[in-house]
């Protein structure tokens, strides 16, 4: 059986994948509600004992859902693998983000993360940073920092999160299970607190427990930089979109 944490990052966050059938804007309370107290029953659990603040949880979700404005095919893939890499080179100036800017990011003049990008010309742009390309080693260094925040501070960007994503695995690995993992695991986001990776996450934490601290690995650069700097790098590293 898989663990709790491949089942989510090797079926419903890794790249490429389907998207749900129940997304969380459109699904009336009633109806997620009805979907969990089956997906429970399938476990032997009990629903209302284990989830007593559903109701008022998946509002909350809902609400903070609703800020949401990226598709599914517009979201960076930085899979767990790639994390370390993205974190190193970011702290260490390899991508040209910050003026003076250099000769690399000269190329693509309005867009200076394009997206798309393979090969050679890939190569070049996860390097753009570095002296040989702009003068300086330090100018585009961003401080990336692990930090304990609750749930309900994230901010979704992904408009289309999948209430049939979450609530299966919290019948299947129990709400202790589900806690441990989250709490095991780490988000990606902004400095503002956007949500870069971990989105189903993020949902099953609101429905469980928006007050619970969870692991977030912050960049310290605001969404409207680290969106496009993220799709850049994730097209750049050859991961493939969610569908």
């Amino acid at each position: 059986m898989l663990s709790f944490r491949d089942y989510y990052t090797n079926i419903f966050e890794g790249g490429g994948q389907a998207p749900g059938k129940m997304e969380l804007l459109s699904t009336p309370l009633e109806k997620a509600r009805q979907y969990a107290i089956d997906e429970f029953n399938k476990y032997g659990r009990d629903f209302f004992k284990d989830m007593p603040d559903f109701d008022s949880n998946y509002k909350k979700a809902q609400n903070k859902a609703k800020f949401g404005w990226t598709k599914r095919k517009d979201m960076p893939v930085i899979n767990d693998g790639d994390v370390k890499e993205f974190q190193q080179r970011l702290k260490e100036g390899y991508i040209d983000i910050k003026k003076p800017f250099g000769s690399v990011r000269k190329k693509h003049g309005e867009n200076p993360f394009p997206e798309g990008l393979s090969g050679e010309r890939a190569s070049e742009w996860l390097e753009s940073g570095l002296a040989i390309h702009d003068g300086s080693d330090k100018d585009d260094r961003v401080k990336v920092t692990m930090e304990r925040v609750s749930v309900g501070d994230l901010k979704p960007i992904q408009a289309q999160i999948y209430v049939d994503k979450c609530i299966p695995n919290i019948a299947n690995f129990g709400v202790p299970g589900t806690k441990k993992f989250l709490r095991s695991t780490f988000f990606i986001a902004s400095s503002d607190l956007y949500i870069i990776d971990g989105h189903h996450r993020f949902l099953s934490g609101m429905m469980i427990d928006p007050s619970m601290k969870v692991k977030v690995l912050t960049i310290d650069l605001p969404i409207k930089t680290l969106l496009p700097v993220s799709l850049a790098y994730g097209d750049a590293i050859g991961n493939q979109r969610n569908l």
